[in-house]
This record gives C-alpha cells, sequence and structure tokens, in this order.
C-alpha cells in the first residue's frame, strides 16, 4: 500500500490537502523505519502512538470508548514486552489466531461489551453486574450523569446481543485489598421490566448435603473470613441451640 499511495503521489492525482496529509503520513513510517533499527519494539509503538497524534486524540475525547481503546494499548504495551522482538510477538499473535480459525464445531467468544457492537449471539453471558464495576465508580466520580448514561447504553448493547438469551450475574461478595466486600446488584438490572427477566434466587437457609468434621471445631474468634464464612457461623449457632 505505501508504494502505491507513493505512486499515485508522484503522479499528481491527489487534492492538495490530502496530498500533505499523505507526504506527512510517508515521511513518518520512514522515520519510524529507520527507528526501528535502534529502538525495542514496545518503545517504537509507544513513538508511533505519540508522534502520529492517535494517543493525544484519545485521551482528548472524554468518553468512555476511547478510554477503553487506551486501557487496551496499554494492555497491547504490556504484551509486546514479553518477547524479545517484535517477530517473535507477531509469530505469537499469528499462532493464537490460527488456533482460533482452525477450532471448529462449539466454542465461546470471549470479547468485551465494546468489541461485541453489531455482533449477536444466541446465548449471551453478562458477569461482573455489580454497583462499583458496572457502572464503575471511577467513572461516576470523574463525568457523574455523563458517564451513567455511556455505561447504561453499554448494558443496553451487551443484553440485545443475545438472539434467545442473556444471563446477567453479580457477585455477592468481593475481594478487595486483602478483605471481603459485600457486593451489591447493579442499578441497571433493577431498571429491567420484571416481566422480562426470570430471576434465580439462592437459598442460603437450605441444609448443605454434608459437612467435614473439622468444621465443627472452628473457632469464632479467628479473624479469618471468606464468602459464606457469615452464613456458616450462623447455620452452626443454629444447630448448636
Amino acid at each position: 500500500m505505501e508504494d502505491s499511495v507513493i505512486k499515485i503521489l508522484e503522479q499528481g492525482k491527489f487534492k492538495p490537502k490530502i496530498k500533505v496529509s499523505l507526504n506527512q503520513l510517508i515521511n513518518m513510517i520512514h522515520k519510524w523505519r529507520k527507528d526501528s533499527l535502534k529502538m525495542k519494539h514496545y518503545d517504537l509503538l509507544k513513538l508511533v502512538l505519540d508522534e502520529s497524534g492517535y494517543s493525544a486524540m484519545l485521551k482528548n475525547k472524554k468518553d468512555l470508548e476511547n478510554e477503553n481503546r487506551l486501557e487496551n494499548l496499554k494492555e497491547l504495551l504490556r504484551a509486546m514486552q514479553d518477547y524479545d522482538n517484535l517477530q517473535n510477538f507477531l509469530e505469537h499473535v499469528a499462532l493464537a489466531t490460527s488456533v482460533d480459525q482452525e477450532w471448529e464445531g462449539a466454542k465461546i467468544n470471549l470479547m468485551t461489551m465494546h468489541a461485541a457492537k453489531g455482533l449477536e449471539f444466541d446465548v449471551v453471558f453478562l458477569p461482573g453486574w455489580e454497583e462499583g464495576l458496572f457502572p464503575h465508580q471511577k467513572s461516576l466520580e470523574e463525568k457523574g450523569d455523563f458517564a451513567l448514561e455511556e455505561e447504561r447504553r453499554l448494558a443496553y448493547v451487551g443484553i440485545t446481543r443475545a438472539k434467545k438469551e442473556a444471563y446477567l450475574s453479580f457477585a455477592m461478595k468481593r475481594a478487595f485489598h486483602g478483605d471481603w466486600m459485600d457486593a451489591l446488584p447493579s442499578r441497571f438490572i433493577s431498571e429491567i421490566p420484571d416481566d422480562s427477566i426470570e430471576k434465580n434466587e439462592l437459598d442460603f437457609n437450605q441444609t448443605e448435603d454434608f459437612d467435614f468434621n473439622q468444621d465443627n471445631s472452628i473457632d469464632f474468634s479467628d479473624e479469618y473470613r471468606s464468602p459464606g464464612w457469615d452464613r456458616y457461623k450462623k447455620k452452626l449457632l443454629k444447630w448448636k441451640k
């Protein structure tokens, strides 16, 4: 493509404004090709993102989609640092892609809701629908109602990717800085009409099928906590009574 653009530029078939932009692009490509001889591949990517203005463009557009794109670029940079050179990294990517393409039969597609836009599946699983995660607390603190509406639209995108069934789930507790914190269902779940959903609630009052013998010797003065620890203590106290 680069050679084709150069040939068309030499023939003068582009309008002046387009010609200037393409000349700048070709010059940058030539520069980056020389830089690649003396720089690490991941440092070269940083340079390309900065000098092309792409990273600045994403930072200046204050919306969740561009923030996610920036996060994807950061993850790409981290992944590239695990390989000695660009060729090894590209070989790894090519191998992973070929494995996906050759996988026949039933399979699961794992992706973000942003990446799922425009796609449809018979069944969709949407985990992590909790306050603080979705909508994300950081987004709400920084952008308020604007961020809330953006994530509400994203919730709609996620649900409507399903042709037949969509499973929305949330955790009752999550580990946070070494401790277990209670979690609340996302407000987006309560906004769905009741006649459009089927709730699958767990009954924690039911007796377990079995208990380990050593469980009866647990010391309640121990500060250890885990999901279900409070539930177990209540149950054991009830049995002792």
